[in-house]
Formats: structure tokens, sequence, C-alpha cells
């Protein structure tokens, strides 16, 4: 599996000397999250891309409660749980030079080893992740999008798919954390 991994982001250092790199916002099933990329253009048809990812997953029974006695907001039914997948994949286009506009839809597939981080029950930040464990899989991302080019050599991007995160075992009760996602990216040519 790394020497798979390897060779991907070796061919696209090599294949691909233009692109673009950027940051998104991305909200899925099981939470919210922040990523940041890096795409090498390999022809107008197919572009390889190196996204790192900050996921902080929230439980199903998540809200925000009032406590009249302290006269604060908490939370209550939290997850702490922190997943950062590093993925490296493709970006194909299939209408590459027919559509005539700014518009790019495109059929992306990410794979790559999955960090996940399990916090302890605190409410105090820094015991939470001082004690917290870590689980190392291998996960994946497949998803349909559009790039919209901007005439400044912006790109925003957009898009949707399904994020593949099993875990080793259980981490709090459950044996995955995959679900669907929406992406929103924004990147600047070099």
């Amino acid at each position: 599996m790394k020497k798979y991994l390897m060779t991907i982001f070796i061919i696209s250092a090599l294949t691909g000397a233009d692109g673009y790199k950027g940051f998104g916002l991305q909200v899925g099933d099981q939470g919210t999250g922040f990523f940041f990329q890096r795409v090498w253009d390999s022809n107008n048809a197919l572009q390889w891309i190196f996204q790192g990812c900050f996921f902080d997953v929230k439980g199903k029974d998540y809200m925000m409660v009032y406590d009249p006695y302290t006269n604060q907001y908490r939370s209550v039914g939290d997850k702490y749980i922190m997943i950062i997948p590093i993925f490296s994949g493709v970006k194909y286009f299939p209408f590459a030079d027919q559509i005539a506009n700014n518009f790019a839809p495109y059929i992306t597939a990410q794979l790559g080893p999955v960090l996940t981080l399990d916090g302890a029950d605190s409410d105090k930040f820094m015991e939470r992740w001082k004690k917290s464990k870590g689980f190392l899989t291998v996960g994946a991302f497949i998803g349909i999008g559009a790039d919209f080019l901007m005439y400044n050599k912006m790109i925003v991007s957009a898009g949707a798919g399904m994020d593949i995160l099993p875990m080793n075992g259980k981490v709090d009760g459950e044996k995955h954390y995959s679900g669907a996602i929406l992406h929103v990216a924004f990147n600047w040519r070099r």
C-alpha cells in the first residue's frame, strides 16, 4: 500500500508541472472540517490531487444547551473525535474542451491513510487531547463536482461525494465514520 501511494505521489509530481493550490470547507453526515489541497495538471482531461483534511466528528445527539446555573452554553452528546485523512488521487474532466465556458465538471477518486484521534471525555481541552488514542487505517473519497475558473487565476470548486472512513475496531461505538460530504474550495494558480 505504501508503494502504491508513493508511486501516485511521484507520478503526480513529475507529470504535472502546472497546477494550483488552495483550501476549502466541508460539511458531512458526521461533522465538519477544512482541508488543504494541491493539484497538478497532467493534461486537459486529467489532474492529480493531493489533499489533507482535518475533520471534527460530532455525535448524532449533539446539541448546544443553556445552563441557567452558570449562565453559559455547553455541548451535550458531543464525540471528541478528530479524523485526519491524507488522500491522493485523480480528477477527471469528462467534458474537457467541449464546454466553452468557465465551467468544468469533474469526477474524482482519492485514496490514502486516515489518522483518527479519539479524545478522552473531559471538559478541558488539553486533558481531552493529551489522553487521546490514535488509530491508523486506509480510507477513500469518491465524488463529483465542478471547477469555476475566474479571471484572476482563481478557481472555485464545489462538489459532493462519499467519504469511506473505516475504523480499526470500534471508535466511540462506531466501526466507520463514512458518509456524504459537501465541500467548497478556493484555489489559486501559481
